[in-house]
């Protein structure tokens, strides 16, 4: 693929060589080691699709899909929409030991044409919640889009669903960004938050899902032996160079305790959610910049560039507000690779001056800042005021 230009030198896209677009969707069946995906029927389906859904008693997993059915009626007209519809297409999530469909979902906003698919109308009954067919049902979805040709395969979900906004990152998905006030659902405000899932980064999503699916990666009481995470990560470290590279969502796992030690050296003890949180937020919203320090697959160290502007400069400077790196990697020059990389990455970005802050007693990173041309300020004090 190479970028095309038009007679002013103006980049106009890259070339999709080929392209005739996707093949649209198939009412077909799909065939997993722990459950199968089938086009959904009112009759095979319906009633082992309500008894899952009915072990929900308070109605909580309904609260951002749709109104909870409450009849006879109610059931029957919601699965005869699933049943007729084409667009979203439904399937049933069936568990291969029982038969019983626990779950369902569909394929919706279909663009053979142009490439793009969305999963969506997802409902997992307590039975499929947090379980291997969970995760092996989104997996059998995404490889039969990809091999039908769609070039880009979407999640989205309200931007208030938490359980959503956690399992899109964990399958693979990149976070793109908020659309606020993009519909009202009843009466309520909806803004959507988009992830998406590209053809050429399938593979290695694809080496990620069937290593942790594998049957070697669950014991005899269907106990996984790696997480997710960990076959990322592990996959990662088979095609990743050791040195400084920007963070990406799959760090979450191991950055979160870097920073985690980052606050307590700080002391911030006991506080481990609140940073898993915190710095699960800044890489899904992309509003600062991570650059983490990696060796054998073991991220050792981070930085964190926060964007600000200089009224003075009238330019923009960048905070290098956080720099870690563990105590058996120090003094291996990690710290220093990960200040030069911050600031060649600000330049690149036309940032014309970084600034940080450390600990009045911290003598061996202010020795380090030095020996790295890093000024002392001795023109401005700094001030602070707490507002909460």
């Amino acid at each position: 693929m190479d970028m095309q230009y038009d007679q002013y030198g103006r980049a106009l896209g890259v070339t999709v060589d080929n392209w005739q677009g996707a093949t649209p969707p198939q009412r077909v069946t799909l065939q997993g080691r722990s459950c199968r995906v089938e086009p959904f029927s009112r009759q095979q389906h319906g009633a082992g699709l309500r008894a899952a859904l009915e072990l929900d008693t308070d109605g909580r997993d309904w609260a951002y899909l749709m109104p909870r059915p409450q009849s006879d009626a109610d059931w029957d007209s919601w699965f005869g929409m699933m049943e007729d519809s084409r667009d979203p297409l439904f399937f049933a999530i069936v568990d291969q030991a029982s038969g019983q469909a626990i779950g369902s979902c569909s394929y919706l906003r279909i663009d053979a044409a142009g490439g793009v698919i969305e999963i969506g109308w997802l409902r997992y009954s307590p039975l499929l919640q947090r379980s291997v067919a969970a995760t092996e049902a989104m997996y059998l979805l995404m490889r039969q889009a990809f091999d039908w040709g769609y070039r880009r395969y979407e999640w989205k979900c309200n931007a208030l669903n938490a359980p959503s906004m956690r399992a899109a990152p964990r399958l693979g998905f990149t976070f793109e960004g908020i659309f606020r006030q993009a519909r009202v659902n009843w009466g309520l405000n909806r803004d959507t938050a988009w992830f998406s899932l590209l053809d050429s980064e399938w593979p290695a999503n694809r080496a990620v899902l069937e290593a942790w699916l594998d049957a070697a990666n669950f014991d005899a009481d269907g106990r996984q032996r790696r997480s997710l995470d960990e076959c990322r990560r592990s996959l990662a470290a088979q095609t990743q160079q050791d040195g400084v590279r920007l963070a990406t969502q799959a760090d979450l796992p191991q950055l979160s305790v870097l920073f985690d030690g980052y606050r307590q050296f700080y002391g911030r003890h006991d506080e481990a959610e609140l940073s898993h949180d915190f710095i699960r937020q800044r890489l899904l919203q992309g509003d600062t910049t991570i650059l983490v320090y990696q060796r054998a697959g073991e991220l050792l160290g981070f930085t964190q560039l926060c964007p600000l502007f200089s009224s003075v400069l009238a330019a923009p400077v960048w905070l290098l507000n956080d720099l870690y790196v563990t105590e058996h990697a120090r003094r291996s020059g990690a710290g220093r690779a990960l200040l030069q990389a911050a600031a060649s990455v600000a330049a690149a970005q036309g940032v014309v001056r970084l600034d940080l802050v450390t600990a009045v007693d911290n003598a061996a990173a202010q020795a380090l800042y030095a020996s790295m041309g890093w000024q002392r300020d001795v023109v401005f004090q700094r001030y602070q005021l707490a507002l909460n």
